[in-house]
């Protein structure tokens, strides 16, 4: 419901605008900045323990300056990943949060070796999925969308991780460079 004077954002960027990326451990100077998924992992890969960590930013630049920021939500849309498949619980709870990132990062260079600082101030908790592909709908940003909006200059996005990195436990979404654009990010913001 918008009242009178209030304004929905909509933004769903695809690859071309879109600012994501995930890093790995495991190839700790390689960027992922064109991956379909947006992801945050505890895995093996040749017998060797791997976290994964996902990387997004929204450009809020659209949103006029003055404006108070009423409600933000971001949706994650999961699928059956054909390199990473899907969220997993075999290792335990893979709740996850998503954190204020406050350094700045590049999406075509940021790396596990490079990675940029988070902060737990503003910090949202996913809670562990239930299904092997489970959306997120409308998760509660509104603190991080306020803060990064009165202080344009410390929007560096967010960092998805796991809450505990132990193995195989996994969350996955789409990124804004998966194929199918229906599944990618989508923030949600009413401000007036």
């Amino acid at each position: 419901l918008t009242m009178i004077g209030q304004d929905t954002l909509t933004l769903k960027p695809g690859s071309a605008q879109g600012i994501d990326a995930f890093i790995y451990d495991y190839e700790p100077d390689r960027n992922f900045h064109d991956h379909p998924d947006f992801m945050a992992a505890a895995w093996t890969i040749d017998g060797q323990d791997v976290d994964y960590r996902g990387l997004l930013k929204f450009n809020l630049e659209s949103i006029p300056e003055g404006a108070e920021i009423l409600k933000a939500e971001l949706s994650l849309y999961s699928y059956d990943s054909p390199s990473n498949e899907t969220h997993s619980t075999i290792g335990g709870s893979n709740s996850c949060f998503l954190q204020r990132i406050t350094s700045s990062w590049d999406a075509e260079s940021v790396t596990w070796n490079n990675a940029p600082s988070t902060t737990t101030d503003q910090q949202v908790q996913l809670d562990a999925s239930n299904n092997s592909i489970q959306d997120y709908l409308d998760i509660d940003v509104t603190d991080l969308i306020q803060y990064f909006h009165k202080n344009p200059d410390d929007n560096h996005g967010v960092l998805l991780s796991l809450e505990t990195e132990i193995k195989y436990r996994k969350m996955l979404f789409a990124s804004s460079d998966n194929p199918n654009s229906s599944l990618h990010p989508r923030l949600v913001i009413i401000y007036q």
